[in-house]
């Protein structure tokens, strides 16, 4: 009973959220099992941004990693990935140029 309701005053809108604190995945490779959840997740439904060495069986998070979190919530080894602070802003990759605005 005594954790019932503990997490009330931490529920906010999305309009209380600070878009410019963003993080990314940093896997530690002395903790790092070989299990590949971490690989799988995020290719099967992340950004596709880790790859997985098929040499040492390590992952390895690269530049397009959004901070989701999907590879810190499948791994089973606790401490092994952390979420940083990114450094500087992301910058998608869509694979399409940005429209251009018309000249009037």
């Amino acid at each position: 009973k005594d954790v019932i309701g503990a997490a009330l005053s931490r529920i906010g809108t999305y309009g209380d959220l600070d878009n410019r604190q963003q993080v990314v995945a940093v896997i530690d490779e002395d903790l790092c099992i070989n299990c590949g959840k971490c690989y799988m997740t995020c290719n099967d439904c992340g950004y596709q941004a880790i790859t997985f060495d098929a040499k040492t069986h390590l992952p390895h998070v690269t530049e397009d990693c959004t901070g989701c979190t999907l590879c810190f919530s499948v791994c089973p080894v606790i401490d092994c990935i952390r979420m940083v602070p990114r450094e500087g802003p992301y910058k998608p990759s869509r694979g399409v140029p940005l429209a251009v605005k018309a000249e009037a």
